[in-house]
């Protein structure tokens, strides 16, 4: 239930300001509102969520004052991947990697942001998966959810094509950091990318 608000959140399929309706979420995930509520308690405390005594549960605004910060962040947490407590590299992480290829190749012939976000959203996953560090996986994943609504608002105004080839050339660094058994060089690509996002969004930003 958690992580299906918080996917809907980063979506933007609840958008900023949006009312969250317990009573309908309760219903749809058939529990009561006392556990829907300590969901949304954990959601407010990653900012995703505001809760109103006698208003309501509301999704916040995007704050685009921290973005550039929680980037940089992030590009550092990336590139100590390989040095703080990495997991062991298995063949089912190979293999999610190359089905997310192959879904990076889908999306190149065919523009669907929703596509792009729940790709995005699994990277990540495999991502956190990588890290055997309790508090640097919870960091890690908590920045991730409180920027990529950010990037997903600015994305249909990009490039299709250069967003999409440029998350495909990632994939396949990744794959190959994989096959190597190297974190290291896994956490580089990927604060590589983080970088080249950042530049994007912030030319737009700048431009605007």
């Amino acid at each position: 239930m958690y992580e299906r608000i918080r996917q809907r959140i980063s979506t933007l399929h609840y958008p900023p300001g949006m009312m969250i309706n317990e009573l309908q979420l309760a219903t749809e995930f058939g529990v009561s509102r006392t556990p829907l509520r300590r969901v949304l308690q954990q959601l407010s405390y990653e900012r995703l969520v505001e809760i109103r005594n006698g208003v309501g549960t509301r999704v916040t605004d995007i704050d685009m004052k921290t973005f550039k910060d929680i980037y940089d962040l992030r590009i550092l947490l990336a590139e100590v991947m390989g040095s703080l407590s990495p997991n062991w590299v298995t063949d089912l992480h190979r293999e999610t990697l190359d089905g997310l290829i192959a879904l990076a190749v889908d999306l190149r012939g065919q523009r669907g942001i929703e596509g792009y976000a729940d790709l995005s959203n699994d990277l990540e996953a495999l991502i956190c998966d990588l890290i055997g560090s309790k508090p640097m996986r919870e960091m890690t994943d908590l920045l991730y959810y409180r920027v990529a609504r950010i990037w997903y608002t600015f994305l249909p105004n990009l490039d299709w094509h250069d967003v999409v080839g440029e998350l495909l050339d990632e994939l396949k660094g990744l794959s190959d950091a994989l096959v190597s058994n190297d974190l290291g060089t896994f956490g580089k690509v990927r604060a590589t990318y983080l970088r080249r996002m950042l530049r994007k969004v912030s030319r737009y930003i700048s431009s605007d």
